[in-house]
């Protein structure tokens, strides 16, 4: 006999494995967005040095060397990232997505349980919650959909307040955890805003006031995370984030103004949820920027559940949650809130306020099992009535669909003036098309609802394939083989090439299948953003993506992005560019056409490593921008050296460098005077030198390269990352398990004492 459980559970499993396993069983991979073009880079670095047996501090290929294990992006300790060690980086990464995407109906499902609701309601509750635009959305973010997996897992331990004394202790603990196991996933404002979550159900439901539980769950989640907090602490002053902050205005760049209202419900209406410019997304010269969370739809059972919601059965704070994520979205999209509030310290080097979604999504379990408690509750007087004004609502969108020149694009070219032009490129059967499925999403739900008086399996189904319809618009699957060859410019390139990007888009000859990656695949042709990390190529004058780079490197592209082209390939040989690639060829310069771009070879550029012949001053960075781009500047001799000073020679001599990790590099010079050591890495302050077993200190050199001042004759140089912000951030995750060993034994002794007796009470009167 089945449990009450198991049909429910086996609902959201078998829908989870109609979205995923198809795709994953057919080799293909999912790479719109970020997932190609910044994760999987990200993790071809990690795996090359875990497999290596190194620990993975630093990225030697993106924007000329980055921290690596530093910067929570790259997930270096999400236990997740191991898939990568096991699968190819695009099957790691669309297995790592489905996972997910699973782990969060599981969350939402074991939360709403933990709420004390019901399985059928709990897996309602879940295939609203986990299949509404928001998850979907983050399929192509990894960072935000792992902190999102491991935040609604952390409020699971928060939901149900325990019994007093160590019980409290102990799940506190466990939340904790949870929450640094969330900023381990990589995604720092979503974490944040996960931990407050978590905060704020804790000390509003449990009781007594649970301090030390709540103090617990700080301190286990500062421990978990010490091995990426830590060093990223010890970096973020000279990352461009830590030293410039933000562009002005990215706090609301996209936040959930009027514009995007629509996209609540009609996830496709204004073009491909993952088109960033037209005709993919016909809407976005509407859009001064890129939208961060795309789709945000939010299904037909919110509309039919939330307003009979029993606001009684369910405490308070999960409501304030709601209210304080969707109105700050709300509130952010108005230019004067958004100005003043990123005047709060802090708060100025936040981008895209409609991450605060985050905190309704992690609500919505609880509140739509709530919602439909009270739906079923009150059936006759309400709950028929609210599925059926859905169902009508949806059937009126679904009749205009049916004449788009008369009801639809009128009214779109009224509400969207910018991006009319874009608009009458859409041709009316995708417009209809469009338009057909996001009704369809919506009637399908609240059709059966009312039709079947609010069956709970039924309904379940109904809910899962609504969902399901609107949100596989997010999930553009591809070959997983055509993305992991090599593009065409790369294969011109040469080997393991050092690459400078001055080209815009390419024009492949063949695209992909899924015209919505169109966009991405262009990027792709032209090798930026950093594609070729994917076969190990490295990049200089690179910009992005997450704001953690090498704030010298970030500064020196800026800079050299304000000369002419054929200057700006000049300074890239200059930094050790063995590739240009530029949209048309220069003169001079050895080129192949490949895909719309062309791929220039400069007649001479700077080794990796190199021992100066000549110094020369520059005092600003335009200055030091066409010092490197000049005539007379001699790639893999000359050097530039930071301040007024006249040129003046040095006597060079030879380098070799002995197998090592990437953050741990030994040379060995010979020179016959005092000289210049120049490694072709980012300069930071993390970096540490010895000559001979000497402490030295390394010094920037062409802008933002490492530089080593050498005396004369034959010595040994090293060159390593600073491991104590490293070693200090393993500390971390050893006290939590001691912690949490010393409470399972606390747990065990109180189990196995001697059970004592309760004085006998008289009856109540």
């Amino acid at each position: 006999m089945l449990r009450r459980s198991t049909v429910p559970l086996g609902l959201l499993l078998v829908a989870w494995s109609l979205l995923y396993l198809p795709g994953l069983a057919g080799g293909r991979t999912l790479p719109a967005r970020d997932v190609a073009s910044n994760q999987i880079p990200f993790r071809v670095a990690w795996r090359s040095q875990v497999l290596a047996g190194h620990p993975p501090l630093w990225d030697p290929w993106s924007n000329q060397g980055r921290p690596l294990a530093a910067n929570p992006n790259s997930m270096a300790g999400w236990p997740g990232t191991a898939l990568f060690l096991v699968f190819e980086p695009e099957r790691g990464a669309a297995v790592l997505i489905a996972f997910h995407h699973l782990a969060l109906l599981l969350g939402a499902w074991v939360l709403a349980r933990r709420s004390g609701f019901s399985p059928e309601t709990s897996a309602i509750a879940a295939a609203g919650a986990a299949l509404s635009g928001v998850p979907f959305a983050t399929t192509n973010l990894l960072p935000t959909q792992a902190t999102r997996v491991a935040s609604c897992w952390a409020l699971a331990t928060a939901a149900a307040p325990p019994d007093e004394g160590r019980p409290a202790f102990r799940r506190g603990l466990l939340g904790g955890s949870l929450l640094g196991l969330a900023f381990l996933g990589g995604e720092s404002i979503t974490a944040a805003l996960g931990a407050l979550a978590w905060a704020a159900v804790v000390l509003s439901t449990w009781r007594p006031r649970p301090w030390l539980p709540t103090l617990a769950g700080a301190g286990a989640a500062v421990a978990l995370a010490a091995p990426v907090l830590v060093p990223l602490v010890a970096v973020l002053p000279e990352t461009w984030r830590g030293t410039a902050g933000v562009a002005h205005g990215a706090l609301a760049a996209d936040a959930l103004a009027v514009r995007r209202w629509p996209e609540l419900f009609l996830p496709r209406l204004l073009g491909s949820p993952l088109g960033v410019a037209p005709p993919g997304f016909w809407a976005a010269p509407s859009f001064p920027w890129m939208r961060y969370l795309a789709p945000i739809f939010v299904g037909a059972l919110p509309l039919m559940v939330l307003p009979v919601a029993n606001r009684r059965g369910v405490k308070a704070v999960w409501w304030w949650l709601a209210a304080a994520g969707l109105g700050g979205s709300l509130l952010l999209a108005l230019p004067t809130v958004a100005g003043a509030v990123v005047t709060v310290p802090g708060l100025g080097s936040v981008r895209y306020a409609i991450k605060l979604l985050v905190l309704p999504t992690l609500a919505a379990p609880v509140l739509l099992a709530a919602g439909w408690d009270g739906l079923r509750a009150r059936w006759r007087p309400a709950g028929r009535r609210l599925a059926l004004a859905v169902s009508c609502a949806a059937a009126v969108v679904l009749v205009s669909s049916v004449a788009p020149e008369r009801a639809l694009r009128p009214v779109l070219r009224r509400l969207y003036p910018g991006s009319a032009s874009a608009l009458d490129q859409v041709k009316s059967g995708d417009l209809t098309r469009a338009v057909a499925l996001d009704a369809t999403a919506l009637a399908l739900p609240a059709g059966v609802v009312a039709a079947t008086a609010a069956a709970p399996l039924a309904s379940l189904a109904a809910v899962l394939a609504g969902n399901a319809v609107a949100g596989t618009s997010a999930l553009a699957w591809d070959d997983a083989a055509r993305w992991a060859e090599p593009p065409a410019a790369l294969a011109a390139a040469g080997e393991r090439p050092v690459l400078a990007i001055l080209a815009a888009p390419g024009r492949p000859t063949d695209g992909p299948a899924d015209p919505a990656l169109a966009y991405f695949w262009a990027w792709r042709a032209a090798l930026e953003p950093p594609y070729a990390v994917r076969w190990q190529a490295t990049y200089v004058l690179a910009r992005g993506p997450d704001g953690l780079e090498p704030v010298r490197a970030e500064l020196l592209a800026a800079a050299v992005a304000q000369l002419v082209p054929r200057e700006r390939a000049r300074a890239a040989a200059a930094l050790g560019a063995t590739a240009v690639v530029t949209d048309e060829p220069l003169a001079g310069w050895p080129a192949s056409g490949a895909d719309g771009v062309w791929v220039c070879r400069p007649p001479r550029s700077a080794p990796p490593v190199y021992l100066a012949r000549r110094l020369v001053g520059a005092a600003t960075w335009p200055g030091i921008a066409l010092t490197l781009a000049g005539e007379g500047f001699v790639a893999g001799e000359d050097a530039v050296v930071e301040g007024s000073l006249p040129a003046r020679g040095l006597s060079g001599g030879t380098v070799a460098e002995s197998a090592g990790a990437p953050h741990r590099r030994t040379f060995h010079v010979d020179t016959a005077g005092p000289g210049l050591l120049v490694v072709g890495q980012s300069y930071m302050r993390c970096w540490r030198a010895r000559i001979d077993g000497v402490p030295t200190v390394p010094e920037p050199v062409n802008g933002a390269q490492l530089g080593l001042r050498v005396p004369a004759g034959r010595h040994t140089v090293e060159l390593f990352v600073d491991p104590v912000p490293y070693r200090l951030g393993l500390l971390g995750p050893l006290v939590l398990a001691v912690t949490l060993a010393g409470s399972w034994r606390g747990r065990t002794a109180t189990t196995g004492a001697p059970a004592r007796s309760s004085p006998a009470r008289p009856p109540a009167p």
